[in-house]
């Protein structure tokens, strides 16, 4: 029987990035009688600071790091970036409470832009802490929460390999800046005339806008149907044309006001506008391009 390195004793250095202490009193009691290394930090802008500090000048071996974080504070996006960039040996593993109503789109932007072994819950045990860490210091992405490799495929996707499956619905959603302009638009307003003005464009382009973006929100309806944000949303197809669109329109709305903190995130703004320019330069989409 394979022993993980939390039994085994080899040194694990691990980073924690949440503003709550939880996880982190959690893994410190997990960790406890070993030789591994915890850090936490409270604010992905802190992060600079921590890896230069990192003990022995070593990276982290694994960062646990949450996608949300409180008004005015960064997101996980930001943390993830700055991971890539100045500690890009850490290997990630994002956590989230289960119950979060707008986190499944901070979810597929993280495997869209980023390369996260797994996803692990806030609700997890001290055993399913343990068991994840020591599945990712062994490289065996098979185990609850990470990603399988080739070969091992069970009939049932697990959630990570749906969210990776699923990632190109992000671009579907956010095809180019007039759409992010929108949809941040959506979030304020209901009414057509008021999105039009409020994004500086026609009303048809708001039409045509509805129109799309009703169905992409069918198709992540459809995938991740027990996700609590899409309890929201109701489909209209049977009305009148013009009672049809105002319906739909509303509907976007409160689908963009409970993902209202992904939408209002501006490492999007940077994620996308690198994403949009390596299309337009006939590059391939690469999840680790920052400069």
């Amino acid at each position: 029987m394979e022993v993980g390195p939390l039994v085994a004793g080899e040194t694990v250095r691990i980073l924690v990035v949440d503003d709550f202490v939880l996880v982190e009193l959690a893994l410190a009691q997990v960790i406890q009688g070993t030789p591994h290394t915890l850090v936490g930090v409270r604010d992905p802008r802190s992060l600079p600071e921590a890896l230069a500090e990192a003990e022995g000048g070593e990276p982290f071996d694994l960062a646990l790091v949450d996608i949300n974080f409180g008004p005015g504070v960064p997101t996980g996006l930001t943390a993830m970036r700055i991971l890539q960039e100045l500690s890009p040996e850490t290997k990630i593993v994002i956590e989230s409470t289960d119950e979060e109503r707008n986190r499944l789109l901070f979810l597929l932007a993280s495997f869209a832009f980023f390369e996260p072994l797994g996803l692990m819950s806030k609700a997890s045990t001290s055993e399913e802490m343990r068991t994840l860490i020591d599945a990712i210091d062994r490289g065996d992405l098979a185990g609850p929460g990470l990603l399988r490799p080739p070969g091992t495929l069970s009939a049932a996707l697990s959630p990570v390999q749906r969210l990776v499956r699923n990632v190109g619905l992000l671009d579907e959603l956010i095809r180019n800046s007039t759409d992010l302009i929108l949809w941040r638009a959506v979030v304020r307003f209901d009414k057509r005339g008021e999105v039009a003005r409020a994004s500086h464009v026609d009303e048809r382009t708001v039409d045509r806008f509805i129109a799309a973006k009703s169905h992409v929100v069918d198709k992540i309806q459809a995938e991740f149907p027990e996700d609590a944000s899409m309890h929201l949303v109701t489909s209209y197809q049977d009305e009148p044309d013009e009672q049809r669109r105002h319906s739909n329109l509303v509907r976007l709305a409160r689908f963009a006001q409970t993902h209202s903190h992904f939408f209002a995130d501006e490492a999007i703004d940077e994620l996308f506008a690198a994403r949009w320019q390596s299309a337009r330069a006939g590059g391939p989409r690469q999840r680790r391009t920052w400069h």
